[in-house]
């Protein structure tokens, strides 16, 4: 468990890598837009899809270590009181679902982008591929569900506290 603990860690911070590398592109694209529009009156052409692409694969390139790392939103009423056995159960059955419900929504995702390429769909400025765009999400929203898997499995083991943390690690708002 230590050696897929230690790959997957790897594998998805290099995938939020990449969406850290996306999010700046867009944040000097669009300045470089806005700088170009208004001082030159030469906007800068396809910006808007770079953005528009650029947003939609920073959330799919940065979930896998978000859910792996536990960095989700959790509403956790009567789960911290519930004992320890309970509470390991809960989570693992939880991860369980949402790694399926990863791999269904990435199948889904694939088939519309097969459907996109079947009928050429591309932007309209830089002429990209909605499908492809489209199935590189699915691809990641998978990576996702093994993020999922790999959580319940440390969950069932013991080695996942779930979503509640020790009071010490508590970020303070």
């Amino acid at each position: 468990m230590v050696m897929i603990d230690r790959l997957s860690w790897a594998l998805f911070f290099a995938l939020a890598c990449v969406a850290g590398a996306l999010a700046a592109i867009m944040m000097v694209t669009t300045f470089s837009d806005v700088v170009m529009r208004y001082f030159f009156n030469r906007p800068i052409a396809g910006a808007f899809e770079v953005t528009e692409i650029s947003m939609g694969l920073i959330v799919f390139f940065a979930l896998p270590l978000m859910i792996r790392e536990r960095e989700n939103i959790v509403v956790t009423i009567l789960y911290d009181r519930f004992p320890a056995p309970v509470r390991r159960a809960a989570t693992t059955v939880t991860d369980l679902i949402c790694a399926g419900l990863c791999g269904f929504i990435a199948w889904r995702m694939w088939l519309y982008g097969e459907r996109l390429l079947r009928s050429n769909e591309i932007t309209l400025e830089l002429r990209v591929p909605k499908g492809a765009v489209a199935q590189s999400m699915s691809v990641l929203l998978l990576v996702g569900g093994v993020a999922f898997l790999i959580c319940a499995l440390r969950a069932f083991a013991g080695s996942d506290e779930g979503p509640v943390r020790p009071i010490g690690n508590q970020e303070k708002i």
